[in-house]
């Protein structure tokens, strides 16, 4: 479920006083290359932001230290998680782990115990150009080969006009896009090949899963480590989230600790009152281990009672929607919540939702339910009075694009279908228009959303 989050975070430069090696006793650290150094930060800020800006949805807490070849990274015992973020191709002193950063990575990676396990999610463009490259001077074969699994293949693995990666070992599937013009510029996404004991997270669209990798990982006893070959920057249309989703899930799965973890991010939850009816909609962007929804109704918000359970999807990235109706209820105010059950029997609730069932004494027109939809929803409206009545749909520009009624109803309440499987994505509008044997008219246009 969505979480209120409380983003605690401390920026710190190693090298510097650093204070407490964990100020916040989180398992988890973020870190970036040194934002304070002036020259490539037109890269290396929007790749800091995009990442940022993600995490805060999913972790109630981690810390943040930025590091640059200098950095011994001699703090990493306190943690049992760590993200590493390195902008592709940067200035000198930010391009990769120094000497003495890389061994103490390799030395808290190796460190880790069945009981006592690491995780490392490592990104950017030039992993494999800067660790495995023969003649990069941050060349590292026992990192690069011998414990994140993989060997330099070239500079750029995608191909001309399919600027994406698709899942293999997770998010399995699914196609992430990417623009080719990111922030700052330098789109450089390695490929490399995967090693014995590796397993291929994401390839490059139009290759194959071995002739182009673009992110693997490794599982042992200690650690488990995802390498990323590309910068946050990089993706478009909101992909650089499931991509995250899914490395963190899978390194969960895998017995990786990231505490606060919010495995299933509620979108929207809704309720419209139809006649004697309340249909309840929401919408998840993701889920991990998600059982399902018990269904819960109440009167005072007080005493609740299971009504109703709505399958969950398990673990996908996908957008899905979900629905539950109460039937027949007497007039009255209800009050609505989600209990979201993981598989493992934890389980969070939703916001409150409210609904007034009342007898219909004036004309409305409801909200469309499903909405979002694909590709049918149902209208709703009420008539005081038997009328003559018109129903139809727009598009954005006021265009007429159907007529759904159009002829004498009588007083009450009324639903319609509408299918748009003919239809493009998009908001499009809907105006109801009555005019009664009671001498009133009535017009009321509402916005609607076909997702498809």
């Amino acid at each position: 479920m969505k979480r209120i989050l409380l983003f605690l975070y401390v920026v710190s430069l190693f090298g510097i006083a650093y204070g407490q090696n964990n100020p916040l006793g989180t398992d988890i650290l973020v870190m970036f290359h040194d934002t304070t150094i002036t020259s490539s930060q037109t890269k290396r800020l929007p790749d800091r932001d995009t990442l940022m800006n993600n995490l805060t949805q999913m972790l109630s807490s981690f810390n943040v230290a930025m590091f640059d070849t200098s950095s011994n990274l001699s703090m990493l015992g306190s943690y049992k998680s760590v993200i590493m973020q390195e902008t592709s191709f940067d200035a000198a002193n930010a391009r990769y782990m120094g000497y003495f950063g890389r061994n103490a990575m390799k030395n808290w990676l190796l460190g880790g115990t069945p009981a006592d396990k690491r995780t490392l999610i490592i990104m950017g463009g030039d992993l494999g150009y800067n660790y495995s490259r023969t003649g990069s001077a941050g060349q590292d074969l026992p990192l690069a080969q011998d414990i994140l699994k993989f060997t330099y293949k070239q500079d750029t693995g995608t191909l001309t006009g399919m600027y994406s990666i698709e899942g293999v070992g997770i998010d399995a599937g699914n196609t992430r896009t990417m623009t080719n013009s990111p922030a700052g510029g330098g789109y450089y996404p390695d490929s490399v090949t995967p090693l014995t004991g590796s397993t291929v997270l994401y390839k490059y669209s139009g290759r194959s899963a071995t002739d182009s990798v673009a992110a693997v990982g490794i599982v042992t006893s200690g650690y488990i480590a995802l390498s990323i070959m590309q910068d946050p920057r990089y993706f478009s249309n909101g992909s650089f989230y499931n991509v995250l989703f899914s490395a963190i899930s899978f390194a969960i799965a895998n017995g990786g600790s990231f505490p606060g973890f919010v495995p299933v991010e509620l979108t929207s939850f809704a309720s419209v009152v139809v006649g004697t009816d309340v249909r309840l909609s929401w919408a998840t962007a993701s889920e991990l281990n998600n059982q399902g929804f018990e269904v819960q109704r109440s009167t005072n918000e007080n005493n609740w009672q299971k009504i109703g359970f709505v399958q969950g999807q398990g673990t996908t990235t996908e957008t899905n929607y979900y629905s539950y109706t109460d039937k027949k209820l007497a007039t009255g105010h209800y009050n609505y919540r989600l209990k979201q059950i993981d598989l493992d029997g934890t389980y969070e609730f939703s916001n409150v939702v409210e609904a007034d069932v009342t007898v219909p004494l004036e004309y409305s027109l409801q909200q469309n339910f499903p909405n979002p939809f694909n590709p049918s929803t149902k209208i709703n409206f009420s008539l005081a009075a038997d009328s003559k009545v018109v129903l139809k749909i727009f598009d954005v520009l006021g265009q007429e694009v159907l007529t759904l009624v159009n002829g004498d109803l009588t007083a009450g309440i009324h639903e319609v279908s509408f299918d748009a499987a003919s239809l493009n994505s998009g908001v499009y509008l809907y105006r109801l228009d009555a005019t009664g044997v009671n001498g009133k008219n009535f017009s009321s246009v509402k916005k609607m959303i076909l997702s498809k």
